[in-house]
């Protein structure tokens, strides 16, 4: 995931938050984003695992805990 790609995945999240909500329990819409992006599988898991790690258990809590966290280990 580079800069560029994780302002898209940003974006496209807000969209589909707006769109679908969030259901609280999982990555639904990442995950459909990453798909989108045609991002790598081993990629998408080791996004995904960051999110969590980060405290984004869910689409809503990537902007609450792990933005911040995201944007500085993929802005580098």
């Amino acid at each position: 995931m580079n800069k560029r790609n994780l302002e898209r995945f940003l974006n496209r999240l807000e969209e589909l938050l707006e769109i679908n909500g969030c259901n609280a329990r999982d990555l639904t819409n990442a995950e459909i984003i990453l798909e989108e992006m045609n991002i790598p599988k081993e990629e998408q898991e080791e996004f995904l695992e960051d999110c969590r790690n980060s405290g984004g258990f869910c689409d809503c809590e990537i902007f609450l805990n792990s933005e911040e966290y995201l944007r500085e280990k993929y802005t580098r």
